[in-house]
């Protein structure tokens, strides 16, 4: 029997309407000779915009999400392990903890590239934690028609760009050539990188905090690394976000 066949008519429907949307869409190729899609005004392989485009047409929020939102390679494991260690401090004996089990990302899954990347209509139902936790490397104006006027929480973080490029380096290209390197960061220059231009990224969610600074907070990786006086000034000024987790 035909694979498509089995497939519900409305999700082949959504299938043909992605194909269709993504061959449309400007195309580069980027430093590791990967296909990048400008949709949206950021650029994206394409499982990612698959996982992207599934995302916006089918997650329903519900009023207690939080979502951690970042560019890669800022900190995004951190802040997940941080957030999941502040929710669960209460449930969880210290030798029981989830975080000694599973890794931060199994606990906080992504949208783009866990969840709607493997299934357009994910079972969000075996999702233990409560609040219901996940994570983005979507810019902020994406996410926003989805989660409509949902007063779901969104933490993102942001990072000194410089070490984000040794970081993308490390990932990316430590067995590269050197032109390679060069191209790396030309392509960073210029934002046509993968989930570019890195600073209109963090303009979305610094824009998005300033417009409802109630649901979106917006942190600076190195000065989460000062320390648990930071947690209490953030605590202090977004006391609303953080009795969610305290």
């Amino acid at each position: 029997m035909d694979e498509r066949a089995m497939i519900p008519k409305n999700l082949q429907r959504d299938e043909e309407e992605t194909i269709s949307l993504i061959s449309s869409l400007p195309l580069n190729i980027d430093f590791h000779e990967r296909e990048l899609f400008k949709y949206q005004g950021f650029w994206y392989n394409k499982n990612t915009l698959q996982g992207i485009l599934n995302f916006q047409r089918g997650f329903e929020p519900q009023d207690t999400d939080i979502i951690i939102a970042s560019f890669p390679k800022s900190g995004t494991t951190w802040l997940k392990a941080l957030t999941v260690a502040l929710l669960e401090r209460s449930n969880h004996s210290f030798d029981d903890h989830p975080l000694l089990h599973d890794n931060p990302h199994s606990l906080v899954p992504s949208f783009e590239l866990k969840l709607y990347n493997e299934s357009s209509k994910p079972d969000l139902t075996n999702i233990s934690s409560s609040p219901r936790l996940f994570s983005t490397h979507a810019p902020f104006h994406t996410l926003r028609e989805t989660l409509k006027n949902s007063p779901c929480k969104i933490v993102y973080v942001w990072r000194n760009l410089k070490d984000v490029l040794v970081s993308f380096w490390y990932f990316w290209c430590a067995n590269l050539k050197i032109e390679k390197e060069r191209s790396m960061f030309e392509s960073f220059c210029r934002g046509d990188n993968y989930y570019g231009p890195y600073w209109e990224h963090i303009l979305s969610y610094w824009r998005g905090s300033l417009e409802d600074s109630k649901n979106v907070l917006f942190l600076k990786y190195e000065e989460l690394k000062t320390g648990i006086f930071t947690m209490k000034k953030m605590q202090r000024s977004k006391p609303y976000f953080f009795s969610l987790c305290l």
